[in-house]
């Protein structure tokens, strides 16, 4: 009999203590639900989402055949996009953070990699895939998930243009913002010979079909939640996988892009065991879940010091705060009860090669690596350091079946990235040195 790998048997062995603990608490892990909460009921109205019917849509799962975010008109990287509003210039003419002076553009980066609209079968929706010219087609797909109010450019190298002030007053932290461009993953990543593919979520429209005249009450900074986000992950990985049904695909999310890519698997896998014809399960092809700064267990933006935003707005903005509960004061939502399971015992399906969402025999044999990375707190429960999320919010508490990792408190994101170095910390576990340095190893493992 051959001898199981150290790290799966640490992994079962946390399952089966987590089992028993939850057992003993009187929870019932087979009748725990795992399909889509109730309050986020996938939408079946045909009708074009307004700002008058926003109400019908925010908070609850699009199917990609009615959603306006499911769109490849006027992408910024469309090389074919000569007279959009946002044409394609060097790949990084989104018009907001990597352009617009007000938010510390132009970027004066240069040399940008090249890249184009992901044309994928079976996926109708926007992406950027970067050239690769030398794959080694023995490496993982990599799946780039950006977070809120960001598009693919997440990923790529930023500079602010000479003379420009770091804006970091709100989170009370300083740096000096860098005077040359450094590499980010999808730079990093081509260079390493990956497939590359960053998924769009199209933020940019978000504000022409939720109410935005201001940010506490409504959408002006064109926020997204997991019922819009969600889908259009879903629906990427499904195509990639069926097109490329030999490969390993690797997912790496930052921010909101954490729990929207852990909640597109649960997602494809409740399809999937359910019989939906088309279904596909995804973990005997995932082999890497790389998680940066991830509300898996709240966020600030629920608490009354930064808005109280899930009681105050209704739209996406607020919907999505909901979604994630407190980071001070957390009690599970109803989002994050099918996705995380009962103490976290669902969070890291597969990571033994057989265990996912209480059932044995999901998997394939195929062993599903998870990390996450968060900046250190400051004083652990009460002084965060990053802006959204905390030690606690991020990591997974499933330890033998996931690795967290915290960077120091002094791994920002230094290029100034996202007006003007706003939020550095919290982008700091993908785009500071130590990020991309700890995101390129486990890659490797």
């Amino acid at each position: 009999m051959t001898e199981l790998p150290a790290e799966v048997v640490a992994c079962r062995e946390r399952i089966a203590a987590k089992t028993s603990e939850v057992t003993a608490a009187g929870i019932d892990i087979s009748t725990w639900p795992i399909t889509d909460a109730p309050e986020m009921k996938e939408i079946t109205t045909t009708a074009p989402q307004t700002q008058q019917n926003y109400l019908e849509y925010d908070g609850h799962y699009r199917p990609v055949t009615n959603h306006p975010g499911c769109s490849v008109t006027n992408l910024y990287y469309d090389k074919s996009n000569t007279t959009g509003a946002t044409p394609y210039v060097d790949g990084n003419n989104d018009g907001k953070w990597t352009g617009n002076s007000a938010f510390g553009g132009p970027n004066a980066a240069t040399g940008f990699l090249d890249g184009n609209v992901a044309k994928i079968p079976g996926y109708p929706c926007a992406a950027k895939e970067y050239t690769q010219n030398n794959e080694d087609t023995s490496k993982p797909i990599v799946i780039l998930v950006h977070g809120n109010s960001t598009r693919p450019h997440t990923w790529e190298k930023f500079q602010l243009p000479a003379g420009t002030d770091v804006n970091t007053a709100y989170e009370n932290v300083q740096f000096t913002a860098d005077t040359t461009a450094r590499n980010q993953l999808a730079e990093m990543l081509i260079a390493q010979r990956y497939r590359v593919i960053a998924v769009d979520f199209r933020t940019d429209v978000v504000t022409s079909i939720d109410p935005s005249a201001n940010s506490s009450t409504q959408n002006a900074s064109g926020n997204i939640d997991h019922g819009w986000a969600t889908p259009i992950l879903e629906s990427l990985l499904k195509a990639v996988m069926k097109d490329q049904p030999n490969r390993k695909v690797a997912l790496i999310g930052h921010s909101l892009g954490v729990t929207v890519a852990r909640d597109a698997l649960r997602r494809m896998y409740v399809e999937w065991s359910s019989g939906r014809a088309g279904a596909i399960n995804p973990f005997p092809q995932v082999s890497h879940v790389i998680l940066g700064s991830g509300a898996n267990h709240g966020v600030s933006t629920y608490d009354p010091a930064l808005g109280s935003l899930c009681q105050n707005n209704t739209t996406m903005r607020g919907t999505i705060v909901c979604e994630m509960g407190s980071r001070s004061n957390y009690v599970q939502t109803y989002f994050h009860k099918p996705l995380n399971g009962p103490r976290d015992l669902f969070a890291t399906p597969c990571a033994d090669g057989d265990y996912a969402f209480g059932k044995t025999g999901q998997c394939g044999n195929n062993v599903v690596k998870y990390y996450t990375i968060t900046m250190t707190d400051k004083e652990r429960g009460t002084n965060y350091q990053d802006l959204y999320v905390s030690e606690a919010a991020s990591r997974i508490d499933m330890d033998g079946c996931v690795k967290n990792t915290l960077t120091t408190l002094n791994d920002y994101d230094t290029s100034g990235y996202f007006n003007k170095g706003f939020i550095a910390n919290h982008f700091g576990s993908m785009r500071s040195a130590a990020g991309l340095d700890l995101v390129m190893r486990y890659l490797a493992e």
